[in-house]
């Protein structure tokens, strides 16, 4: 979780429960959830994930999902939701915590699916030449969403490191300055370039050459 450098950011969530009415029921919706531990007084057994799992063995596991995506109905779904830009991480997510849901494998076998399970819809995209999306989040953005903001840093050198700051902005000055004295040449010589390249515009119209030739 990325941390605000702010210090006068404020949480919005934390501000209107501050100025919730205590009164009003509905601002206290959020709070009406079991608490923590409710599960364990549950009769034990109750869900299929408490009982003994279907499959132990991630190859028999993976043998049967691959066998229900070969199903002629099934595979052309799962092609067209990729064809739509659905991710194939979020399908491939949906189809093990799916099964664990359902009592065919633990966590652990679920976490050993996945990469398997991507490779065959990248397989199977390749396959039907279908431009699938991989990832629910490019990686690459995910990374600079994680990274403090430039303005961020800037914003809070101009504060605490005021002359690494005027250094920087007198080298990007310099720096756009030298890019603008090489476009003006350029320019220029596109200017030349046109006004050669236009034809010279004829002495004598048309109907004077016709009546020369008449002559």
């Amino acid at each position: 979780m990325a941390i605000n450098p702010d210090p006068n950011y404020r949480d919005t969530e934390v501000d209107e429960l501050l100025q919730a009415d205590p009164n009003d029921p509905a601002s206290f919706e959020r709070f009406n959830a079991p608490p923590p531990g409710h599960s364990l007084t549950d009769e034990p057994g109750k869900w299929p994930w408490e009982k003994p799992t279907q499959y132990s063995d991630p190859k028999e596991a993976m043998e049967f999902v691959v066998d229900k995506l070969e199903e002629p109905e099934n595979e052309e779904n799962f092609l067209r939701l990729m064809l739509g830009g659905a991710p194939i991480e979020a399908i491939v997510n949906t189809i093990c915590f799916g099964g664990f849901t359902e009592g065919q494998w633990t966590p652990d076998i679920a976490e050993l699916l996945k990469i398997p399970l991507t490779l065959h819809f990248i397989g199977l995209a390749m396959e039907n030449k279908i431009p699938a999306t991989v990832f629910n989040i490019d990686p690459e953005k995910q990374k600079e969403n994680r990274l403090i903001p430039d303005e961020q840093v800037m914003i809070s050198m101009k504060k605490e490191r005021p002359d690494m700051y005027e250094a920087i902005m007198g080298a990007t000055e310099e720096l756009i300055e030298d890019e603008d004295q090489q476009e003006e040449p350029q320019e220029a010589s596109m200017m030349n370039m046109e006004e050669k390249s236009e034809p010279e515009e004829m002495s004598e119209g048309f109907m004077n050459m016709e009546e020369e030739r008449a002559a």
